[in-house]
């Protein structure tokens, strides 16, 4: 009876002990990250049996159990994950915020507005050594403080990021096999007793979860055979029950890491996901944006300035910067930064009647211009002279084939301008740029035109003038175009009407049958046959007057002898390089480079800024060409828009994202501190609970030492009797 009774009271304080263990690990883990609150589960011993019925026996643990809400668990895991990718696509975002930097004074878009200032101060003063030395400096600035560090500063962004990759994975792979150490240790302990728990073990186990969570979105598949887990990482198993699956990491390029045993595909969120979509996407689709602006600013000054002239007024020897890999493959397949352009439009059939075509199943107006190029069956390309209509060309030259044949027309052409130095004549050669055109072909037609000579070293193309002459790509007319009758013509004056034509001078009415008398007019049509002007060279008009004709072209007559439907045709043209050969090669250009990490200013020009093409003519003051890069300012040559306003699309555009990152950071962060504060609630320490429960079991404890004490007493007064 006595070991009965002190076996209940024993019970009740080896219980109450437990209980006192309990909250004292609780009290002292209150603080640890990721503890779960654990309680003492009692139960009523097997009573013993008697006559006179069950007989109480005292107190057992049952077991000591977390208290926890695993579908909490679940949503906290999903929040981690997802804040995490917002986390960290939104820190990078800001990051990128600050390299644009675009409310600064030397932001890229304040440094592009200063470069067209100084354009502008060059056009209005092109004389001035000191407008062109402000220019290179202003170029310098935006090509190499601007461009180029930012792009410098997206590859340390990139870098850092793939660094950030590098590490992360390292870190998974550090959990993923704690995780599967902690399976085995659970396992070993778990399996030796029905009521054993590894709550420590199990509270580490789940805190490895959510760190995992937050690298990645994962799934835990609970086994039914054990106590481990496996873990589901974008789909692919990274702990199988006591072992894991390490991810290894390889740098694929510059700032490149990929993750290698996970298809990173099937990752939906978590930080590793918020790190891929940077690396990957977000940070490329930026330096893509730079490069589309550099190369369009490049291709575009240089395509002007290539076509203008220094204040020399014309060259005696250029090189071309860039290189061909060889220079007997076509120009457009080999290399350049920058392909030469040439469309070309295939016609129907077609036949040819002395220096006309006439086609079938052709659109000749919508598609072919005055001065392109058609190449017939003789395998000779002709220049267009008019368009006559849907069917027909009038083409420059002699072909008598009458067979039906087929064609090509292409609008890719060249002027060469050389000047005669001593009595200022002008010869202005159009060259064709055909689809296939190697170096070496180009290069032969630049060798024949009169005193000009062309050649190729390193697969660089040279051309120097003769002595005595300079040459230039200039769109300037043709100042001694010829006679019309008698009577000598002169044009004056630039070019400023739509890509090219061909003016004709046609006398409709001889007066008395010289320039200068009764009712002459000489009117002047375009390819089209449009009647541009009608000049009134009757008696009213004095030998040499200067008359207006259409888009800045202005033309005087000697006095001469002319008849009714005497004609003169010329060359007016607004781009002398169609095809952009000579920004491609790199021929009298302004940048070089192909992108925002290449941008720089041609080396020449940098050692002598009268090299800076302004003028078209070797006329004091002309600023045309100036007024041509002008004018690129508000041209929509990216991407149909403006520099400008292309570089404050992409900004804006990256500030809506990175505003859309911190509104989901924000969201995910108040969602998950919900669910903590809900998990806390239900899992957390509560001290002040725990020190109640410190007095009742105290309390209880103190209770069993007394009947444990009474119990005694009691025998030994029964052994006395």
């Amino acid at each position: 009876m006595a070991s009965t009774d002190l076996s209940i009271g024993l019970s009740g304080l080896l219980a109450a002990q437990r209980a006192l263990q309990t909250i004292g690990h609780n009290i002292t883990n209150a603080n640890t990250p990721g503890y779960t609150r654990q309680v003492v589960s009692l139960i009523a011993s097997n009573p013993d049996t008697s006559s006179a019925g069950p007989i109480g026996a005292g107190v057992s643990i049952q077991q000591i159990q977390r208290i926890k809400d695993d579908l909490l668990d679940s949503q906290i895991s999903n929040s981690t994950s997802l804040f995490g990718s917002a986390e960290v696509q939104n820190d990078i975002l800001r990051n990128l915020e600050s390299i644009f930097n675009e409310l600064s004074d030397t932001s890229l878009n304040s440094r592009l507005d200063d470069f067209f200032s100084s354009i502008q101060q060059l056009s209005t003063d092109p004389e001035l050594t000191s407008t062109r030395f402000q220019l290179l400096q202003d170029s310098l600035n935006l090509a190499n403080n601007g461009f180029n560090s930012l792009d410098e500063q997206f590859t340390n962004l990139k870098i850092d990021i793939s660094n950030r990759i590098e590490t992360k994975v390292s870190e998974l792979n550090s959990i993923t096999s704690e995780i599967a150490l902690l399976n085995k240790r659970i396992d070993e302990i778990e399996s030796s007793s029905i009521t054993a728990n590894a709550n420590d073990m199990l509270d580490r186990r789940d805190y490895l979860l959510t760190k995992l969570s937050k690298l990645a979105n994962t799934k835990v598949i609970t086994n039914s055979t054990d106590s481990s887990v496996d873990v589901l990482l974008g789909g692919t198993l990274v702990v199988i029950g006591h072992r894991s699956e390490p991810l290894v990491t390889t740098l694929v390029g510059e700032g490149v890491t990929k993750i290698q045993g996970v298809d990173t595909n099937n990752m939906t969120s978590g930080e590793l996901k918020g790190l891929l979509n940077m690396q990957n996407t977000t940070i490329p689709k930026y330096m893509s944006d730079l490069d589309t602006l550099a190369a369009s600013l490049i291709k575009e000054i240089n395509n002007v300035h290539s076509e203008g002239v220094g204040l020399s007024g014309g060259f005696t020897s250029l090189t071309s910067t860039n290189a061909v890999n060889s220079a007997t493959d076509s120009l457009t397949s080999t290399g350049l930064p920058f392909a030469p352009t040439v469309n070309t439009y295939s016609t129907g059939t077609i036949t040819s009647n002395g220096s006309t075509v006439t086609g079938v199943g052709t659109a000749f107006t919508s598609n072919v211009k005055a001065n392109d190029w058609i190449k017939l069956d003789d395998s000779n390309w002709y220049k267009v002279v008019s368009v006559d209509s849907d069917t027909q060309l009038t083409f420059d030259g002699t072909y008598t084939d009458a067979d039906a044949i087929s064609t090509n027309i292409t609008d890719g052409s060249l002027y060469v301008t050389v000047t005669d130095d001593t009595t200022g004549a002008i010869t202005k050669t159009s060259l064709r740029i055909a689809t296939d055109e190697t170096l070496t072909t180009l290069t032969a037609k630049l060798d024949g035109i009169a005193n000009l000579n062309a050649s190729v070293s390193n697969n660089l193309l040279t051309i120097t003038s003769d002595t005595g002459y300079k040459y230039s790509f200039t769109k300037k007319l043709d100042t001694d175009p010829g006679s019309i009758g008698a009577s000598t013509v002169t044009l004056s004056g630039n070019y400023s009407g739509n890509d090219k034509d061909i003016y004709t001078l046609n006398v409709q009415n001889a007066g008395t049958g010289t320039i200068g008398t009764g009712s002459a007019v000489i009117t002047v049509t375009d390819a089209s046959g449009v009647v541009v002007a009608s000049l009134d060279v009757g008696s009213s008009y004095n030998a040499g007057d200067t008359l207006q004709i259409a888009d800045g072209v202005s033309v005087s007559f000697g006095s001469g002898a002319v008849v009714v439907n005497q004609k003169l045709a010329f060359d007016v043209t607004n781009d002398p390089d169609t095809s952009d050969v000579l920004t491609s090669l790199g021929i009298n250009t302004f940048f070089t480079g192909n992108d925002a990490s290449s941008i720089d200013v041609a080396r020449y020009i940098k050692n002598d800024v009268t090299r800076i093409a302004a003028a078209t003519t070797a006329s004091q003051g002309d600023n045309t060409n100036a007024l041509r890069m002008l004018n690129l300012q508000n041209s929509a040559s990216t991407n149909n828009s403006t520099f400008s306003d292309f570089l404050h699309s992409s900004v804006a555009q990256l500030g809506v994202e990175a505003a859309e990152k911190a509104s989901e950071k924000e969201s995910y962060n108040l969602l998950l501190t919900n669910l903590e504060n809900r998990r806390q609630e239900i899992a957390g320490v509560s001290i002040e609970e725990e020190m109640i429960n410190t007095i009742r079991f105290q309390q209880a404890f103190q209770a069993s030492a007394r009947f444990v004490s009474v119990v005694s007493e009691m025998s030994k007064i029964l052994m006395q009797i």
